[in-house]
């Protein structure tokens, strides 16, 4: 049956031989949050996808999923756009949940190898969307899920589920 399974730890830690998912904008910067560290760790892969933005307009891309090969062979990454922009200009929760539900689609259709899914709690950062929220979407595929979140002391544990404490929760607008 399948699920999902939370663990404390480092995301860039998982098994070799498995996808890294994390959520992106469509306009080709990981600039902030997981995203800048992805861009850190897997440079090659944010030039691939920086170019597939730049090649595409950011309507066309939500919803979609890039699937990078990683170029030392340990892990692919999963860009899963989930909102045409970021900061001031990011898409509404509701929004981000339909391209969830839609990238998630995408990934499953070219995840051919049926790798193992290592994610953070995507869209709760910097796309101040509710992880609960995103959990549901991700609930409804017959998929497993690893989710990572950092490791904290428990008397800083955020009791909100969320990475991000300006969170938008739906219908709490």
């Amino acid at each position: 049956m399948p699920s999902i399974t939370h663990i404390n730890g480092d995301l860039f830690s998982a098994p070799p031989n498995t996808i890294l998912v994390h959520a992106c904008n469509a306009l080709g910067s990981w600039g902030a949050g997981i995203a800048a560290v992805f861009k850190e760790r897997f440079p090659s892969q944010f030039e691939a996808y920086h170019a597939h933005c730049k090649a595409h307009d950011s309507v066309s891309l939500v919803g979609t999923c890039l699937l990078l090969p990683d170029d030392g062979g340990v892990h692919d990454i999963a860009c899963l756009f989930t909102s045409k922009a970021y900061g001031k200009r990011v898409d509404s929760p509701e929004q981000i949940l339909e391209a969830t539900r839609m990238a998630v689609q995408d990934l499953v259709k070219q995840n051919t190898a049926n790798k193992e899914l290592h994610a953070c709690r995507f869209n709760s950062g910097k796309f101040g969307v509710a992880w609960e929220e995103t959990e549901a979407v991700l609930k409804d595929f017959e998929i497993d899920w690893v989710i990572y979140q950092p490791e904290e002391p428990d008397n800083t544990r955020r009791s909100r589920g969320t990475d991000n404490p300006r969170v938008r929760r739906l219908g709490s607008e």
